[in-house]
């Protein structure tokens, strides 16, 4: 088995991820877009798997340059592949599906969800067998401002209170989730430095309350990346 990674930025790594794949024995490419990159061939792959980065779908190539190289990837891979996104990750599959991604506004204004959130798994997320054995609410972690529409033909897997479209399924291997499951606590610890400015702006952001709950959350954490990547990897 050899999984393909898209790794954005430095500081949003594979996380728990790697430590499952790492514990599991199974091979991992990891393309970091930020150095001189070459995409390798799809068919070399069993499963590709998109992490999650501070820039958005509908920016243009001066802040996102690898963007359309991603989004002609997934369009190839679809429905051969499993592929499972991120944050970032699941919204360029849903703008690969034609969906549009956009900033979260809720009653006019901006709605980002940082931190530590419960998301409410919908029927068909039950049922689905990427949640198989997880159950509702769900403890996740939230970093961003963006949402996507959910795409022609996809279906919904979960929500929240704030941001309707959590998680999608895409025929039966391509899978999107807003939200986090990989992050380490040194992960969130590190992006609470690095995003100090963007988690403060139009937000009540407790850095204290999150740093503590990273800890608190760890267990949790790791029992339900091994569950989904357990879920995801049975695709193959």
């Amino acid at each position: 088995m050899n999984i393909l990674v898209f790794q954005h930025v430095p500081h949003e790594t594979p996380g728990l991820i790697g430590e499952y794949l790492h514990k599991k024995g199974i091979q991992f490419t990891i393309v970091e877009f930020w150095k001189p990159y070459k995409i390798p061939n799809m068919e070399d792959f069993d499963a590709l798997i998109i992490m999650g980065g501070p820039m958005g779908v509908y920016e243009g190539p001066d802040k996102f340059p690898s963007k359309e190289d991603e989004i002609n990837f997934i369009k190839n891979a679809l429905d051969k592949i499993p592929i499972i996104g991120f944050c970032l990750g699941s919204q360029l599959i849903a703008h690969a599906l034609g969906a549009e991604v956009r900033q979260n506004i809720v009653n006019g204004k901006i709605r980002k969800e940082i931190g530590y959130y419960n998301v409410d798994l919908t029927d068909e997320g039950l049922k689905d067998p990427i949640f198989k054995s997880f159950t509702t609410p769900t403890k996740v972690l939230q970093w961003h401002g963006d949402a996507f529409d959910l795409p022609a033909g996809a279906i919904l897997l979960a929500s929240s209170t704030d941001c309707a479209n959590q998680a999608f399924r895409y025929g039966n291997k391509t899978y999107a989730m807003l939200f986090h499951n990989e992050f380490t606590p040194e992960m969130v610890n590190n992006l609470i430095v690095l995003d100090k400015d963007w988690i403060h702006k139009d937000f009540e952001f407790n850095e204290e309350k999150v740093g503590q709950e990273a800890g608190e959350y760890k267990s949790l954490m790791q029992k339900q990346c091994s569950m989904l990547m357990d879920n995801f990897l049975s695709l193959i």
